[in-house]
């Protein structure tokens, strides 16, 4: 960790649930006693299930909904309805989980009659898919806003009220409209709706990604790129050495996470006080760290939510995704560099002794760390789905984790990553749910 004397190699801690998740989108809860012990459960437990997914055999559809189901519990239970309620777990959110567990269960309880009443819907199917609905839109507003929902919500109603349009001079847009059997069968029963192609990205493609980064983060893998990106680059003799540290910090440790966000938060702990040393002003040093950290979701191989979808959606390999975000990553930390060499001249920056070990010295004691990364690339080189590859990635972290055992991932702390990695998808799952919506009445 750094401090106003220069880096060590102390890892940065943050309290375990903190209000701001870095993962999470929005503030989350603090837990304690048995709630955050099933919270824990039900985290980790998902992420446990995603794994088992790569390996098992899950009917899509069941998978999906269960998937679903497990997301939205813990999305109620870690998440607000609003921010002044963080202090506890409120009468609703047990109420809203407690119509999770009613909506979703009844697709995979009634499984074999239910997948062939779409087109014909019985009342029991239009009241739990409409209170599904809503509670997908409830999920999405208290993990990203409210701007989604209501988008989504428009989209409802303009599959319903089309004919009206055509009485308001909207010809263009109007259409005979679908009632609420229609609409709901496709969205609720169909995998064309909530439970569509969005949806499915998150819970295999992204939801592994996730748990891979969380797994290498816990492994210490995410403080190694740091400290060897500082060795590396931060001796510069020049101003603009310590921007260009932190730059290229934010790029490697983006590698693992795939998300800006704790990208960002992880890497403003550990850099800002380097960039201040340096004589950058507040301003210059958040812009820094905030591009650099926002970065992550160009950063091969992890990279952010959309790649996953257009590799579903364009119908290509995740492979070929990850070669085409390479020129446009390279670009994106250039730009920066050029930058932070403009900025630093500007406000007459100084360079930085930095304390760290020589890089040789470095990558002999923890070059194994890039492994699983190197692992991931090569397997989908060699044809190996991306599931089965980041899988096997995954379990490779794991057992190197215990290389030095201070970094070893023992039951306490490998249960850490997996709540982890089952918490830091859960914005995401909300959002392609919704967005399932969107495209089912589309």
């Amino acid at each position: 960790m750094l401090d106003d004397r220069g880096p060590t190699l102390t890892t940065p801690t943050r309290p375990h649930n903190a209000h701001e998740d870095p993962e999470a989108e929005g503030p989350t809860r603090i837990f304690s006693g048995r709630i955050a012990i099933l919270v824990t459960a039900l985290a980790a437990g998902l992420s446990l299930y995603a794994l088992y997914w790569v390996i098992g055999i899950i009917q899509p559809q069941i998978y999906r909904v269960s998937f679903l189901l497990l997301t939205l519990v813990l999305t109620f239970l870690v998440f607000p309805a609003h921010p002044r309620w963080r202090g506890q777990v409120m009468w609703l959110d047990w109420v809203l989980v407690g119509a999770t567990l009613l909506a979703l269960a009844w697709p995979i309880i009634d499984f074999d009659q239910f997948v062939y009443r779409a087109a014909t819907p019985l009342a029991i199917d239009l009241a739990l898919g409409a209170l599904t609905t809503i509670l997908v839109l409830e999920a999405t507003r208290r993990t990203v806003g409210p701007i989604l929902p209501v988008t989504a919500l428009s989209f409802l109603l303009y599959g319903y009220y089309g004919p009206s349009l055509e009485l308001i001079g909207l010809d263009l847009f109007a259409h005979r409209g679908y009632d609420i059997d229609r609409l709901i069968g496709t969205l609720y029963m169909t995998l064309e709706g909530i439970f569509g192609v969005p949806l499915n990205v998150a819970a295999t493609f992204i939801v592994l990604f996730t748990i891979f980064g969380s797994i290498l983060a816990h492994s210490g893998a995410g403080q190694f790129f740091i400290t060897w990106t500082m060795s590396a680059f931060g001796r510069s003799h020049s101003g603009a050495g310590p921007g260009r540290t932190v730059t290229l910090s934010g790029f490697l440790l983006g590698t693992v996470s795939g998300s800006g966000v704790a990208t960002t938060v992880t890497l403003g702990a550990v850099a800002w006080p380097l960039l201040r040393r340096a004589g950058f002003t507040p301003e210059v040093g958040g812009g820094i760290l905030s591009a650099s950290g926002i970065g992550a979701i160009l950063a091969p191989p992890t990279m952010g939510a959309a790649a996953f979808l257009i590799a579903e959606f364009l119908q290509i390999t995740y492979l070929q995704v990850i070669i085409m975000a390479i020129i446009p990553a390279v670009l994106y930390y250039l730009s920066i560099v050029l930058m932070i060499e403009a900025d630093a001249r500007r406000l007459g920056t100084k360079a930085v002794d930095v304390e760290l070990p020589s890089v040789g010295t470095l990558t002999r004691q923890s070059g194994y760390q890039f492994l699983p990364l190197i692992a991931i690339v090569i397997l989908l080189v060699s044809g190996i789905t991306p599931f089965r590859a980041v899988f096997y990635s995954t379990l490779l972290a794991i057992a190197l984790s215990f290389i030095r055992s201070e970094q070893a991932l023992k039951p306490k702390r490998l249960i850490a990553a997996l709540e982890a990695g089952g918490r830091g998808v859960l914005s995401v799952a909300a959002t392609t749910a919704t967005a399932g919506i969107i495209v089912g009445v589309v």
